[in-house]
């Protein structure tokens, strides 16, 4: 079973994602923020995270760190302007439109699978 890092600070957006994550067999761990997704990256390494782009760290996104700590693990964001270029998007695998669960879920999917074949890599920050 895959274990997923859910990064959001909205209580509700987070309380709907996981349960849909849990009912499609994922293990979920939940960070209000990004100091805490931090600390919870580094002591239990997960298959993927899904993180809402508007947590951040010091002004800037947390996806280039936890690249850092983890290069291959698969990042997702969760944003409401997917179609809309951002910084805070070039560390990310994907994004997918916020509160669109099944979009989320194909795109899991996929990175996970790719990730065990070794064709998912660390993208440019």
């Amino acid at each position: 079973m895959a274990s997923i890092l859910v990064v959001d600070d909205s209580t509700l957006s987070t309380r709907t994602l996981v349960e849909a994550l849990r009912r499609s067999g994922y293990d979920v761990e939940i960070a209000p923020d990004a100091d805490e997704a931090v600390r919870l990256f580094k002591l239990n390494p997960v298959d993927a995270v899904v993180m809402d782009c508007h947590v951040e760290a010091s002004s800037q996104t947390i996806a280039p760190v936890l690249r850092q700590i983890y290069p291959d693990t698969p990042i997702i964001m969760m944003s409401g302007y997917c179609g809309v270029p951002c910084k805070r998007l070039r560390a990310a695998d994907g994004c997918v439109q916020k509160g669109d669960t099944t979009a989320l879920l194909d795109a899991l999917r996929t990175l996970l699978c790719s990730r065990h074949y070794g064709l998912c890599q660390s993208v440019a920050a």
